[in-house]
């Protein structure tokens, strides 16, 4: 005679194989979306840390820009070495997004940051000079009637060459 615990266990042999299979198949699924979601996180991560890198290293372009503007006398702007004049059509500044000539050209900033693809650059272009406010400006003598306008731009590279910002600033001297 065949008992009941035999006859029921062949059976819930297969069922529990089958149930066993589904669920590693959905463990497997589970874990390779567990690994993709964690690959891309650090992908993110790592962008975020160019972008950030490369903002920081615009800053300190930009703000040596402004501080060369704060020379007793200041060089010609004759389109060479990043000095551009915005009222000569010959030495007027190049369009800072599509100049091809960023990494040769323009001025470099004095201090080497580390951890950048290229060190940052900045050009400055003389514009129109403009009436004085009443009451003048911080970098603006009291004295003159007319303020000289500039405008810094500034190009900063992250960790690596295609993470970039471009900051400008309009200087009033």
């Amino acid at each position: 005679m065949i008992s009941r615990e035999t006859k029921f266990g062949s059976r819930q042999r297969g069922v529990v194989l089958v149930t066993g299979l589904i669920f590693l198949v959905m463990m497997t699924l589970l874990g390779i979306t567990a690994i993709q979601t964690t690959m891309l996180e650090e992908k993110m991560a790592g962008n975020l840390r160019d972008e950030t890198l490369a903002l920081q290293a615009a800053e300190a372009a930009l703000r040596e820009g402004e501080m060369f503007l704060q020379q007793i006398t200041l060089p010609e702007f004759d389109g060479s070495n990043g000095l551009y004049d915005h009222k000569n059509p010959e030495t007027q500044a190049p369009n800072p997004i599509t100049w091809s000539e960023w990494s040769t050209s323009g001025r470099i900033i004095t201090a080497t940051l580390t951890g950048v693809a290229s060190q940052p650059r900045y050009i400055i272009e003389q514009l129109i000079p403009v009436p004085a406010e009443k009451g003048g400006s911080v970098q603006q003598s009291a004295t003159t009637m007319i303020s000289n306008m500039y405008r810094v731009t500034a190009r900063g590279v992250g960790g690596t060459e295609s993470a970039v910002v471009i900051l400008q600033s309009d200087y009033r001297r």
